[in-house]
């Protein structure tokens, strides 16, 4: 009797301890012990420093993903072209050796074309409460799905300020462009419209641009204010004249397989981590762009006279008929769209 009741009693404490056994994630949640789910790692990668809007940006998506997801993403973040070069990430983002890349619009045209669309001069608004509702628009979310049929599915928009050129000598003058050795990211729409003024432009990586402002490579640069004052580029370049002539525009983008063979719940989490975080990038640019203003010594801020304004301007239509000629029937039926949405907002 007594070695039955051994039995019993030491099957009774083999059952308690066994349904109380469990395993703890890396939030420091329980899970049950038996769960052969498989942790998912999403690396992050883009070219910019810690205190960039990009990094920011990416910040938020890990922890939304990593706290809504219960752990079963673990998020890590490569900035300062860690991964490589934005073509070598774009690259790594379409074979999937990359699962989320934050890019500009412009890093991505070898890929696609269609995404030349912000570099138009003066298609969007210049001001950045009526751009960000044009991002928000219908029409705006018709051009992100373009990326879909490349290999990599943009889930948001970034703003990361209005261009300005910036100069080691003023550029304030439609006269002054042909003096201009610039650097641009490298989208064929920006490398025709500067040459039509006489500007050839150089295609450098973001890396090297100190450098070659510093050996006289290059002279100038589109770029927006918070960008110069982030990479202290204003020790080697002293002008900025704000024209406002296009909006650096950057999106979070997945690989697309990698994404849609995700469970829909983990979908939806990252779906929402990028359009919860995008904001974020305006508002580091926004203050960024104030703390630049008081902080950059030595830095001329110019305005342009309106024959540079309007030599830029005249460069759109051609621009437009450029971005119809090279994307065709489904370039036309987006840049109708993005035309007849800003329109709205005007």
């Amino acid at each position: 009797m007594k070695k039955v009741l051994g039995l019993v009693l030491t099957l009774a404490l083999s059952l308690t301890f066994t349904g109380c056994a469990s395993k703890t994630n890396n939030n420091g949640d329980s899970a049950e012990a038996g769960s052969n789910e498989k942790q998912i790692v999403m690396k992050i990668g883009h070219t910019q420093i810690e205190q960039s809007p990009r990094h920011a940006v990416s910040l938020k998506i890990k922890e939304y993903v990593e706290k809504e997801s219960n752990g079963r993403i673990a998020v890590q973040i490569y900035p300062n072209s860690q991964l490589g070069n934005s073509k070598e990430q774009v690259e790594g983002l379409q074979t999937g050796s990359i699962e989320m890349v934050v890019f500009p619009t412009t890093s991505v045209t070898d890929f696609q074309p269609i995404f030349t669309l912000p570099d138009i001069p003066y298609l969007f608004p210049t001001d950045q409460e009526k751009l960000l509702k044009l991002y928000k628009s219908d029409a705006f979310k018709t051009f992100m799905a373009a990326g879909d049929d490349k290999g990599f599915k943009a889930l948001a928009t970034l703003f990361e300020g209005y261009a300005t050129i910036s100069s080691k000598i003023p550029v304030t003058e439609a006269s002054q462009l042909k003096d201009m050795k610039l650097r641009i990211i490298g989208s064929n729409i920006a490398k025709t419209y500067y040459t039509n003024l006489g500007v050839p432009p150089n295609v450098i990586a973001f890396s090297e641009v100190y450098t070659s402002l510093q050996t006289g490579r290059i002279n100038s640069l589109d770029i927006p204010i918070s960008q110069m004052y982030e990479n202290k580029f204003y020790e080697v370049c002293e002008n900025m004249t704000e024209t406002k002539h296009f909006a650096l525009t950057s999106l979070v983008m997945v690989n697309k397989s990698w994404y849609d063979a995700l469970p829909e719940d983990l979908q939806k989490i990252i779906a929402d981590a990028a359009e919860m975080a995008a904001p974020e990038a305006a508002n580091v640019v926004n203050a960024t762009t104030e703390k630049a203003r008081k902080d950059m010594p030595g830095v001329q801020f110019n305005q342009p006279t309106d024959d540079l304004v309007n030599q830029l301007k005249e460069q759109t239509g051609k621009m437009e008929e450029e971005y119809v000629k090279v994307n065709g029937e489904k370039g036309k039926q987006i840049l109708d769209g993005i035309k007849q949405a800003v329109q709205v907002l005007n």
